[in-house]
């Protein structure tokens, strides 16, 4: 007979799952024995640390990613990093532990009384197998619902007496079932849309982290080069849908409507392909968009079309929508208007891009490297940190950014024309940032991974780095340090709150921490410096964390 935890073991196998993160407690320890040898476990020191590791690999992989968490407790504690994998759509499988059956009714000690309900706020599926027979079959359909579109985190409690009990082989059992595809749009609203497009006078288009694949990359450069169209992603993007090397992008929205409104006005159609519409940051109302600016919507979400402020909104696949609209478009012909005029651009040796006339967002021009860099006890400023990221980084390179006070900073250097290369919270939480990286380079063992993390989102999961060294992850980590949260005082300025207790972190030795915890680290006061240590950095076979303080 064949038990439970063996059809599990093949179930995961056949879905490609067979790296699992976790803490382990007791009731996780019967799942985790005779753990195969093609399996990986990894650990790290909390749930919430191991979750966003998950996170971070199961968006590098593209396919859904196990974290192995104990009851309760550890469903409790991993809560936040689920938050954030939802707004990434990140295809995260939480496994949960549970006492065992005989128990349940009872105050026993570590019983998940409500082991659907918990998890089911922040996941897009949750369960508990009415029994021990059924696990294989209740967590193959979990897998399947994280990976279908929208992807997303989903929970399955299972009490921990189930491992060994026997399923039935003679019997049907359950099915490996494959993997399913996206919806595709209405062909016939396609088709329509393609003539507006064709006709308008000046189209737009927003990418969303839908798009972060290469048949998505190479649909969006297709249809902004055809349209003749300029590129925006969205306001704190978990991904980046368009390579922003390309010289159609504008890189980010702003995140308020009025600056929204502001940068799309003058566009007469504008096309957001897996973007939500529109992430606010600070609300202040107003207007969406201008007048005589139209919006189409094309999300596999439906939850992000009914929330959506303005447009009109579409469900399906966007990558298949984009591929579709620039063979319908190809198929009418030269278009009006001057659209599909090409000229070289740096995305690719060799490529075109489009000429474009079309309004650009403001955004401040960037320091060079030549400018004198602040005395030592200053530290640098955000924009030279990030043009040395671009000096020094590869194309290949992969950037996970948890730094929401200088992320402007990071757009204006940011060089990357290969999808994959740009992680941010999908939720807005902290703490994704050195985790996830952690997660991504596992995922992306021959890409560097560079994880730029503030000194306060560092300490979210600062465990991440225990797990760094003990598997010799090559994560470079870099610290920018200010001293304390100052994107909630940019806050207190806008509300005019004045002076708030608990924005600032005075004597956190965080070169001592990333050493306590087995990473070698060190510290930049200068341009050169970091060069140096950046490059030496990211060739290195063990992770690094340089400590950067930030000027006041």
């Amino acid at each position: 007979m064949t038990t439970v935890r063996q059809s599990t073991h093949e179930l995961l196998r056949h879905h490609d799952m067979r790296v699992i993160f976790g803490n382990p407690g007791s009731t996780e320890l019967p799942f985790l024995a005779e753990l195969p040898e093609d399996f990986t476990y990894v650990l790290a020191l909390n749930e919430a640390t191991a979750t966003a590791m998950a996170d971070g690999y199961a968006q590098a992989t593209g396919r859904p990613a196990l974290v192995n968490l104990h009851t309760a407790a550890g469903l409790g504690n991993a809560m936040g990093s689920l938050v954030n994998a939802v707004g990434a759509r990140s295809p995260v499988v939480a496994l949960a532990g549970q006492q065992v059956r005989a128990a349940l009714p009872t105050p026993a000690l570590l019983v998940n009384r409500h082991p659907a309900s918990l998890a089911s706020g922040a996941v897009k599926y949750t369960a508990e197998p009415a029994r021990p027979e059924d696990t294989p079959e209740v967590l193959g359909q979990a897998i399947l619902r994280a990976g279908q579109a929208p992807s997303g985190p989903v929970c399955v409690s299972v009490p921990m007496d189930d491992w060994d009990r026997p399923v039935d082989a003679s019997a049907d059992g359950f099915p490996l079932k494959p993997r399913t595809a996206a919806a595709v749009p209405d062909p016939a609203a396609l088709d329509a849309l393609a003539a507006e497009l064709g006709q308008a006078r000046a189209p737009a288009l927003i990418a969303g982290p839908e798009m972060d694949t290469q048949e998505g990359y190479d649909a969006a450069v297709a249809l902004a080069e055809r349209l003749h169209a300029p590129v925006w992603l969205p306001a704190f993007t978990s991904r980046a849908g368009f390579p922003c090397a390309h010289i159609a992008s504008r890189g980010p929205l702003p995140s308020s409507a009025e600056g929204v409104a502001e940068a799309l006005a003058g566009h007469d159609l504008v096309l957001a392909l897996g973007a939500p519409v529109f992430t606010y940051y600070q609300w202040t109302g107003g207007p969406a968009t201008a007048p005589g600016t139209r919006l189409v919507h094309i999300t596999s979400d439906p939850e992000e079309a009914a929330r959506a402020v303005t447009g009109t909104s579409w469900l399906g696949s966007p990558v298949a929508a984009a591929q579709t609209l620039d063979r319908l478009l190809a198929d009418r012909g030269p278009l009006p208007g001057g659209h599909g005029v090409q000229r070289p651009h740096v995305n690719g040796a060799d490529e075109a891009g489009p000429v474009t006339e079309t309004p650009e967002t403001e955004t401040p021009e960037t320091e060079t490297l030549e400018s004198a860099s602040p005395a030592a006890d200053e530290g640098l400023k955000a924009t030279e940190i990030f043009a040395v990221l671009a000096k020094v980084l590869t194309d290949d390179a992969i950037v996970v950014n948890e730094t929401p006070q200088q992320l402007s900073a990071y757009w204006q250097s940011a060089a990357g024309a290969r999808p994959g290369s740009f992680f941010f919270t999908g939720g807005g939480g902290l703490g994704f940032g050195l985790a996830g990286a952690v997660g991504v380079q596992l995922a992306r063992p021959k890409r560097p991974v560079v994880a730029v993390v503030g000194d306060g989102s560092v300490q979210y999961t600062l465990q991440a780095l225990w797990t760094a060294a003990r598997y010799r992850v090559p994560l470079t980590v870099v610290v920018l340090d200010n001293g304390g949260y100052e994107i909630l005082k940019d806050w207190c300025r806008a509300l005019d709150t004045g002076p708030l207790p608990g924005l600032d972190l005075p004597g956190i030795d965080i070169v001592g921490l990333a050493t306590g915890y087995g990473v070698s680290a060190c510290r930049a006061r200068s341009t050169d410096e970091l060069t140096a240590l950046l490059a030496d950095a990211v060739s290195m076979p063990e992770p690094r964390l340089i400590h950067v303080p930030l000027a006041s």
